[in-house]
């Protein structure tokens, strides 16, 4: 993979989810391991209005309570084994990314079209999570990706939730992209009902269609290189500049083109020493999917204009949660260990006013 990734393709099925009623939430995912065996995962969030995100420690033994349909709190009640760090959403226990003491990543992601939930008898809805309360649940659990796997694949209930007015009146169709310390990654995925589970071994996830269908996708490009083509015509006609590496791979915001230049990015990049620079180095990455106001716009929803709200990266052997949002880029970070023994729930905020540093 690192030097033929790509061949150019036009077809796009991305393209159709563009034209839906509700624009899409455009969240990329990443994995990165560094030289000293530190693993990250980072992402992007993108919505058409603020949730009013904060990052949220869950003590150990918090407990839980899953939504069921209809709205009301009577779906599983858990408490956490794990101290829990993670970015929520309109002030709920639900976690949109987060990381456990031990070094668990899980991450939702918007599934349209594709994510389709179960019909859980009244008998067992006290036993079942809705489509937002999954990463809560496998974050205050497990610890590896193994573990989440046998847990998937013994079989969990998925209910179909409350419809948010938030996401246009209808649940939100996600999928889940788990990642461990030891760089283990695990794509979940609960379609017509059924639950489907795949290792990840490019660590990368967007949106729909299935994580399946994308990893064929990839399969076209692979002739694509990072590398410059030097090219004369009777050396007349040099090359413009550099830069034609991975030319072709497409370059749109649409799940598949960003599913494609993301594993472009990572697959070719230089392996950093440290998790710190690793870090850094998948913020850089990230910086290329950002989405400006504006730039997706919703013909059918004037004002509904998609956007990139923040972007975190979890160091999995360190536990920390570093993120920065659109109202303020400097980096912030939340040291797991230090919180890791609370006794009570932490909030903090995400988009505190941005300290310009002047010369």
């Amino acid at each position: 993979m690192k030097t033929g990734l790509f061949k150019t393709l036009c077809y796009s099925l991305g393209i159709s989810l563009l034209a839906s009623p509700i624009t899409v939430p455009a969240c990329t995912g990443i994995q990165l391991r560094a030289r000293d065996g530190a693993i990250i995962c980072a992402r992007t969030m993108e919505f058409y209005n603020d949730l009013q995100a904060q990052v949220v420690v869950f003590p150990r033994n918090y407990p839980f309570n899953a939504v069921s349909p209809g709205g009301a709190n009577k779906g599983l009640y858990w408490k956490s084994r794990y101290a829990i760090v993670g970015i929520n959403s309109m002030g709920k226990d639900a976690i949109a990314d987060g990381m456990n003491e031990k070094g668990l990543s899980v991450g939702l992601f918007y599934l349209p079209g594709y994510a389709g939930y179960m019909n859980v008898p009244t008998r067992k809805i006290a036993k079942s999570l809705s489509s937002t309360d999954v990463s809560a649940w496998l974050l205050s659990n497990f610890a590896t990706v193994d573990q989440v796997k046998r847990a998937v694949d013994s079989g969990i209930l998925i209910n179909k939730g409350i419809p948010l007015y938030i996401n246009g009146g209808i649940p939100f169709p996600l999928h889940y992209n788990v990642h461990d310390a030891e760089g283990k990654s695990l794509v979940i995925e609960c379609v017509n009902g059924k639950l489907h589970s795949y290792y990840n071994p490019l660590g990368v996830l967007t949106n729909s269609p299935t994580f399946d269908w994308h990893l064929a996708n990839l399969q076209q490009y692979l002739n694509s290189r990072p590398n410059d083509a030097c090219v004369k015509m009777d050396d007349t006609l040099p090359s413009f500049g550099h830069g034609n590496g991975l030319a072709g791979i497409p370059g749109d915001f649409t799940p598949s083109s960003r599913f494609v230049r993301a594993v472009a990015y990572t697959q070719s990049m230089d392996p950093c020493p440290t998790a710190y620079e690793a870090v850094t180095q998948a913020f850089q990455i990230l910086n290329a999917f950002d989405i400006p106001k504006g730039v997706m716009k919703d013909p059918a929803h004037p004002g509904n204009n998609m956007y990139t709200l923040w972007t975190c990266a979890s160091d999995l052997r360190n536990k920390r949660l570093y993120f920065h949002t659109v109202n303020n880029r400097t980096l912030h970070m939340i040291d797991l260990g230090k919180y890791a023994d609370t006794d009570k729930v932490l909030f903090f905020p995400m988009d505190d006013p941005m300290e310009v540093v002047q010369n």
